[in-house]
């Protein structure tokens, strides 16, 4: 670093630092400024060498995360920002906040480039702030979250300042204004039960989300955390609450619950999804004393093409293959692909073993019909077909289990004789098998 560079940074409060991860996993200290000393009390020439001193520091309960995530940051060259205790070596312990940058270099080494400050007057005063409003008045002017309160009533008593900035909309258009104006109408009976439990002293939900709308016309998510604050003399106390947009989080674990219950390939449903499925609708037949029907459609001629043609044209086969599936189904009816080249079919809402007989038939054979089209992928026209077992519910089995086997022993028997072809479960089946 240039010499000019180093006297800016040594005049900059806190500590400035590039940190050092050699491909040995070896920590040192490229620069550290020279305030490291006071605030940290620690000699820097030594750290420029082993920065082993300064991590040994942070608090144990803090080190091992601290490290995991600055070492992430860095891989994925992401900003990072961390709240940790050092202890000092004359056994005082501080809070300090870390930000900087990570990077991974190409022989492997890593480097995070950034400051320290310490935050220890600010976390007492974020651990009195539940006891004293007028210390929580100085402190939200500066908060980033939105810190609010509301009576028993839903009347919103304050806002923060940087409700403008991060919902968009003027503070005196929500003040003095119940929260139910504010808030999604299917969210209003949470809001009001959170708030109400906290005001009694019995909350029973730590955290709540809810939506906002702004001025795009989005309802964005919001996540919000409360507690009583006793009011003065014979005021009635009030919650205070902390709020944060939580839009992108929440649309990252939606993301995730579906692709635990989605098959990546074709969009269809998974196995996870369809054994959910099927005991909910088993559940509701035995209920309304209803049917269902099970079909197993396992692929005829798969492992040629991928053999042939590699697995690529393989996936594009089955993409095609799911899509022409769920266009032969009611709209009441579930496909899903439950590994490799089997897919299964929930045919619902059915009245009588009878009916789901002739529907599950029909839809069958429909299936078989179209999957023995020719499929055009790439300049490549690609021939297969099903073999198609069903089983059906309450004629051939009354469990999940049983039922789904009983579908799997009927598609067996198809493709054991003729293949591209539909068979209905009965005994002779199972005993082929």
């Amino acid at each position: 670093m240039p010499t000019s560079a180093q006297h800016i940074m040594q005049q900059l409060p806190g500590v400035t630092y590039q940190l050092m991860r050699d491909p040995k996993g070896h920590f040192y200290f490229a620069f550290l400024s020279e305030t490291a000393a006071d605030l940290l009390g620690l000699e820097v020439a030594p750290l420029l060498e082993d920065a082993s001193a300064l991590l040994e520091c942070v608090h144990p309960d803090d080190r091992e995360r601290v490290i995991n995530a600055s070492i992430l940051s860095a891989e994925q060259d992401l900003e990072w920002h961390h709240p940790f205790r050092f202890i000092r070596p004359d056994g005082r312990q501080l809070w300090l906040d870390a930000y900087d940058t990570g990077c991974q270099h190409d022989d492997g080494s890593l480097s995070w480039t950034g400051f320290i400050v310490e935050a220890t007057h600010r976390r007492q005063l974020e651990q009195e702030l539940r006891a004293s409003e007028l210390r929580f008045r100085t402190l939200v002017e500066q908060a980033n979250d939105i810190i609010f309160t509301v009576d028993s009533n839903g009347i919103i008593g304050y806002l923060s300042p940087n409700w403008e900035r991060c919902v968009e909309h003027p503070v005196d258009e929500a003040l003095h204004r119940s929260f139910e104006e504010i808030v999604h109408p299917d969210d209003m009976a949470t809001c009001n039960a959170f708030i109400q439990s906290i005001l009694n002293g019995s909350p029973a939900l730590d955290e709540i989300e809810f939506r906002v709308k702004h001025p795009d016309e989005q309802w964005h998510w919001y996540g919000c955390r409360g507690s009583r604050v006793e009011g003065d003399g014979n005021e009635p106390g009030y919650l205070m609450g902390i709020a944060r947009e939580i839009t992108e989080q929440r649309q990252q674990r939606e993301k995730m619950a579906r692709m635990a219950r989605q098959d990546m390939l074709t969009n269809l449903p998974n196995r996870v999804h369809f054994d959910e499925a099927f005991e909910r609708s088993l559940s509701q037949c035995q209920q309304q004393d209803t049917a269902l029907a099970v079909l197993f459609v396992d692929l005829d001629d798969f492992k040629p093409v991928n053999d042939s043609h590699g697995h690529n044209i393989g996936d594009q086969l089955l993409i095609h293959v799911a899509r022409r599936v769920k266009s032969c189904l009611r709209d009441s009816d579930l496909a899903c692909r439950i590994g490799g080249d089997e897919f299964v079919v929930l045919a619902r809402d059915l009245p009588s073993s009878e009916v789901a007989t002739d529907v599950a038939s029909t839809i069958a054979e429909r299936i078989r019909e179209e999957l023995e089209k020719p499929f055009a992928i790439e300049q490549l026209t690609l021939s297969i077909s099903a073999s198609i077992g069903v089983a059906i519910y309450p004629f051939h089995a009354q469990q999940t289990g049983e039922l789904l086997r009983c579908a799997d022993q009927a598609m067996y028997h198809a493709k054991q004789g003729n293949r591209n072809c539909v068979k209905l479960w009965h005994r002779a089946t199972e005993e082929l098998r």
